[in-house]
C-alpha cells in the first residue's frame, strides 16, 4: 500500500508509519507526505512528522517547523524544537524574520537555539533583546547566542546577566558565556560570581575563571575554597588555582588533599602539580596512602611533576 494512501487511513499508527516510509520514497514525494502528516489531528504523527522531515534537510523544512512550534501539543513542540535545533539551517532566522509577530516565549527560545551553533552576527540584536525578556527560557537561550558569537563587544551585557539576573540558570549561562575574552567587565562578574548564592554559579564562575586564566581572581579563589560547602564548587576552584598556577593558595590547596569527596583529593594533587611548588611534596606524599588508587596515583604524578621542574 502507498504512503500517500496509508496517509489517509483512520487509523494514526497506519498514518504514523506512513511517515516513517515516506523518507525511503522520491525526496520530492517524501516531503509532500511529510509535510501533510505536520497537519494531522494525531498529535503523533504530527511529531513523528517533525522528526522526519530532519531527513530532508533544507529551507524548506523550516516554516512547517516554525508552525509546529505553537501546536497545541507540548510533545509535538519539543519535538519541533529538537529538530530545529539540529538542522544547522542558516535561512531560519531570515525565515523566522519574515514569520515574526509571534510573541510566543517558546518560539523565540527554540529559535534562539538553533540559530545559536550558526553564529550569525544578525541574530545579535534579537539575543540582546532577548536577555531583557520575561521568560528566563528566552535569556537563557539570548546569553548562548551572544557567548557563540564570541564578540568582546557583547562581554558588559552578559557580565551584568551573569551578576543580576534573577534566575540561577541564566546567571550560570552567562557566567559560562563570558569564558572566551578577559576584560574589567568580566573580571568583576566572574569574582562576583564566586559569592552568588547559587552554587552552581559559584561552580560555573570558578570554571570560567579557569579558561581565562585569570591570575587576579587568586585572592578570592583562595577565600573561596576556605568557606565553601559544595565539593562540586570546591573541585572547579582547585581547577583554577593550578590553572594560574598560584603559590599563595599552596597551604589551601594542601587541606584539601585529604577532604572527605575523592574528587576533590584528586583535584588538589593535580593542582598542586600543576603550581609546582615543592613545598607541597610533604603533603602529597601522605596522599600516596589514600585509599582511592586515583588519588595515589595522582599524588605520585604531581611529586614527579614538581620534582623534575
Amino acid at each position: 500500500m502507498r504512503s500517500d494512501v496509508r496517509l489517509t487511513s483512520n487509523d494514526p499508527d497506519i498514518r504514523r508509519l506512513a511517515i516513517l516510509n515516506a523518507i525511503e520514497l522520491d525526496e520530492q514525494e517524501a516531503l509532500a507526505i511529510i509535510i501533510a502528516g505536520f497537519q494531522d489531528v494525531n498529535s503523533d504523527v504530527r511529531a513523528e512528522a517533525a522528526r522526519a522531515i530532519a531527513e530532508i534537510p533544507g529551507e524548506h523544512m523550516l516554516l512547517p517547523l516554525l508552525k509546529l512550534l505553537e501546536d497545541d501539543n507540548q510533545d509535538v513542540r519539543n519535538v519541533a524544537a529538537g529538530t530545529l535545533a539540529e538542522c544547522n539551517q542558516e535561512g531560519l532566522l531570515r525565515v523566522y524574520e519574515e514569520w515574526l509577530g509571534r510573541d510566543n516565549p517558546f518560539v523565540k527560545a527554540s529559535v534562539l537555539r538553533a540559530i545559536k551553533p550558526l553564529r550569525i552576527q544578525s541574530a545579535a540584536a534579537y539575543a540582546l533583546n532577548g536577555l531583557h525578556d520575561s521568560s528566563e527560557h528566552v535569556r537563557l537561550e539570548s546569553a548562548g547566542v551572544l557567548g557563540y558569537l564570541q564578540d568582546p563587544s557583547y562581554l558588559p551585557y552578559l557580565a551584568n546577566v551573569a551578576s543580576a539576573d534573577e534566575n540561577t540558570d541564566v546567571r550560570r549561562t552567562a557566567m559560562g558565556a563570558l569564558g572566551y575574552s578577559l576584560c574589567p567587565e568580566t573580571l568583576s562578574a566572574v569574582i562576583q560570581g564566586l559569592e552568588d548564592e547559587a552554587w552552581q554559579v559559584r561552580e560555573e564562575a570558578a570554571a570560567t575563571i579557569a579558561k581565562l586564566k585569570a591570575v587576579e581572581a587568586g585572592n578570592q579563589l583562595m577565600q573561596a575554597i576556605s568557606t565553601e560547602p559544595y565539593w562540586q564548587v570546591i573541585a572547579k576552584i582547585l581547577v583554577a588555582l593550578g590553572k594560574i598556577k598560584s603559590r599563595e593558595a599552596v597551604e589551601e590547596v594542601e587541606n584539601m588533599l585529604f577532604h572527605a569527596v575523592s574528587n576533590v583529593r584528586k583535584e588538589a594533587a593535580i593542582c598542586l602539580g600543576e603550581i609546582g611548588d615543592p613545598r607541597a611534596i610533604g603533603s602529597l606524599r601522605e596522599a600516596l596512602m589514600d585509599r582511592d588508587p586515583d588519588v595515589k596515583k595522582l599524588a605520585a604524578w604531581a611529586i614527579a611533576k614538581i620534582e623534575t621542574e
